[in-house]
């Protein structure tokens, strides 16, 4: 990425005291909002008794027998495309020459259109488990990613008057980067024989890092030239923390075979999150752009995410299961970019003090529910049948392509075959989710200058409740986006 941040500071410039935003990269989102925890597919939910319980209620931990190791991934194929409203560029120019803004012709077709993004990614597992012997008690660490992604969107059309184009649309709000929050978990489970009641607790230690490259301008619009010149530039954040957050969780057996679970998984940090790194700037303007190493932190809040739901079956015969999860992303409002050099630096007011960007959010809580069933048709055969529907957590005036989100149905097809004497379990399932097209109206224009409404113009953040201090171009645009995860794993007891 920093070579690409070379190449691209070579063809543009930027005037002014400029900053990148922090965008989370697309993530290949397949669960409710943005949280992409679905290692375990149809065996993991929050009335598991496998090592998946480690995240998703560690309450099932105490049903483990033996000790037994499991490795599994994700392997998740996405297919994205951005078509941006040319309505949502700030101001159109009819002379080049004079004022801020997007010339009309290719200018325009620089800063609208098709941007389109295909990519693999996996995400890993790895846990291991025992109850040392201990009837109805169990613990676990385990490896894994429930947030996360990258992107990598593809070159846009070449204009040699515009260079930023080679990048896309889409460059407004990433080019390419990689955004995940890795967790290492320790956790235990222990089951009360008289109430039939397992409980379990889980602590979590949190990597989340960021990197992504993306255009940018001082005042936060998309404009490309000033009085004939250049004016896009380039930006690189790279930051991380390391946070810790908790898990607990309920699991209960009224009657034999019936399982009732119910879990939570605490925000990272337990609240607000302060990501330190550096944010790499091309200044410019002139014939010779220059970058800039600017010590910055970054502020976000992630969610706290509930579960529950309950299992019913015949041993090795068949299961029928239902669950849901709630996630509170209400709690990311913005996103917060300051310069840590800056004493007194804060997030708030009009002209917030060591302010590079503050990117707003204003998310809503987001619910999914699931539904799924498993069919022995052999000894040591599991087929597995599931679907559902996740809800979104960004609203449509607040969504844009770097950090993507939609309602989507989901559909799964999987197997498990247990050998050895029930010792080795192989596991296999593909699930293809269907996101309904968001085709999202452009906020609409109004005067730089209120005194001045003739003149230049850019786009009306008043009407969905921004303040100044947070503008960013407009996403407005059609939503194209697709994923298909294959899931494959092996467990070994020992």
């Amino acid at each position: 990425m920093a070579s690409r941040l070379a190449r691209l500071s070579a063809r543009t410039a930027l005037v002014g005291l400029f900053s990148c935003a922090l965008v989370v990269p697309s993530a290949p989102a397949h669960a409710t909002g943005l949280l992409v925890a679905r290692f375990g597919g149809e065996w993991g939910h929050p009335m598991s008794d496998d090592l998946w319980s480690i995240y998703y209620n560690p309450a099932g931990l105490s049903l483990l027998n033996g000790t037994k190791l499991v490795v599994s991934g994700s392997l998740a194929w996405r297919s994205f495309t951005y078509t941006r409203d040319p309505g949502a560029i700030d101001d159109i120019l009819s002379d080049p020459a004079v004022g801020a803004g997007t010339p009309e012709g290719d200018g325009v077709l620089a800063n609208s259109g098709v941007s389109t993004l295909s990519n693999f990614v996996a995400s890993p597992f790895m846990a291991f488990g025992t109850n040392f012997g201990i009837e109805g008690f169990g613990v676990g660490v385990g490896l894994y990613v429930p947030i996360g992604g990258q992107s990598i969107w593809d070159p846009g059309t070449k204009r040699d008057a515009f260079p930023g184009a080679d990048d896309a649309p889409v460059r407004w709000w990433t080019i390419e980067g990689t955004a995940r929050s890795i967790y290492t978990t320790l956790a235990a489970g222990y089951r009360i024989p008289a109430l039939r009641l397992s409980v379990g607790f889980g602590l979590n230690v949190v990597l989340t890092e960021l990197d992504n490259i993306q255009a940018r301008n001082v005042d936060g619009a998309d404009t490309l030239t000033a009085n004939g010149r250049l004016q896009e530039g380039r930006a690189r954040i790279k930051a991380s923390s390391v946070d810790l957050a908790i898990g607990a969780g309920l699991l209960w057996e009224p009657v034999d075979n019936l399982f009732i679970g119910v879990s939570y998984q605490s925000q990272p940090n337990f609240g607000e999150q302060t990501l330190k790194g550096d944010v790499d700037i091309i200044f410019g303007g002139g014939p010779t752009p220059e970058s800039t190493r600017t010590k910055a932190e970054v502020t976000q809040s992630m969610p706290d995410v509930i579960r529950f739901g309950a299992r019913y079956g015949k041993p090795r015969c068949w299961e029928v299961r239902a669950f849901a999860d709630w996630a509170r992303w209400s709690v990311l409002d913005e996103q917060c970019i300051l310069n840590a050099t800056v004493a007194g630096r804060s997030c708030k007011g009009d002209a917030p003090p060591g302010k590079i960007i503050i990117i707003p959010r204003n998310w809503t809580d987001a619910w999914g529910v699931r539904a799924g069933g498993s069919w022995w048709a052999a000894e040591g055969v599991e087929l597995v049948l599931g679907g559902g529907w996740d809800g979104t957590s960004v609203p449509d005036e607040m969504l844009e392509p770097a950090f993507f989100d939609g309602e989507k149905f989901h559909a799964t097809l999987g197997a498990k075959f247990t050998l050895a004497d029930d010792k080795l379990e192989l596991m296999v399932e593909y699930t293809q989710l269907f996101y309904p097209d968001r085709d999202i109206a452009a906020r609409g224009r109004v005067a730089r200058d209120p005194a001045n409404p003739d003149g230049p113009t850019w786009s009306d953040i008043d009407s969905i409740g921004l303040r100044e201090a947070v503008r960013v171009p407009d996403a407005a645009g059609l939503y194209e986006h697709s994923i298909g995860v294959v899931e494959i794993g092996a467990s070994y007891r020992f």
